[in-house]
């Protein structure tokens, strides 16, 4: 389904994505998962790995010149086509109608909407990675460890004297575990855990245990107004962890 793939960087790599959504599509299409709708892809200059943007008729895929230049290209395609997976399944996590749902009854402090922004993507990208582990991390759970690892301590160097600014932080670091716990990837007494405690006293709160619970017991397929709680409780934990 990929009918374009458009270099806006100026850097080159329009092969590269070519040939790692081909191959992502063909895993994908032997688990039983396959595009209806089609896809254009664009090398870009922007500082996360990439994105993708879904309209009824069609999906976009950016893709990040250091993606393109980093071994994790497969990883990123996956993931970015777990998320146009979803938006095709309408499930709850990707669908308008729930999100207009979650606006009107999820509440969250001004100073909160940045870290619950965050906070909120990351149950996105927990579904889409329930269809995109399988694809591109297979038997070796190494390269998917070694990523997420990196987020935590990417986030312990970068701690803020702004109590929302570290609350989401922790969140992140929150997913990172719920993933990997989620897809039997990590143990309970791994270093990251300690990591991510420490990330949590210095900051002044204890958070990480139970938001990564959060991530990784949330159900399958929820109906919109279990996910809709599930949001709840979600602004729940931030907002206790902000005012702690």
């Amino acid at each position: 389904m990929l009918i374009a793939v458009v270099d806006k960087a100026g850097r080159g790599g329009t092969r590269k994505v070519k040939s790692a959504f081909e191959s992502v599509e063909r895993a994908y299409a032997g688990l039983g998962h396959t595009l209806q709708r089609p896809v254009s892809a664009e090398i870009v200059a922007i500082p996360i790995m990439g994105a993708s943007k879904s309209l009824p008729d069609r999906h976009t895929l950016f893709v990040s010149v250091r993606a393109v230049e980093s071994g994790l290209l497969d990883g990123l395609v996956a993931h970015e086509v777990g998320h146009m997976l979803r938006t095709e399944q309408d499930h709850a996590s990707h669908s308008p109608d729930v999100f207009r749902l979650i606006e009107k009854e999820v509440r969250i402090p001004r100073a909160g909407e940045g870290a619950f922004s965050a906070a909120f993507n990351h149950i996105q990208d927990i579904y889409a990675d329930d269809l995109a582990f399988p694809v591109f991390s297979g038997t070796d759970g190494r390269r998917a460890y070694d990523f997420f690892s990196a987020w935590i301590d990417n986030n312990a160097a970068t701690k803020t004297r702004n109590r929302w600014q570290n609350v989401g932080a922790a969140a992140t670091n929150s997913f990172a575990l719920g993933n990997l716990v989620r897809h039997a990837l990590i143990m309970p007494d791994d270093p990251l855990w300690a990591r991510a405690r420490g990330f949590d006293r210095q900051a002044g709160f204890e958070v990480v245990d139970v938001l990564a619970g959060f991530y990784s017991d949330l159900p399958q397929d929820p109906a919109p107004a279990a996910f809709v709680a599930q949001v709840q409780r979600l602004a729940g934990l931030l907002s206790k962890a902000a005012t702690a």
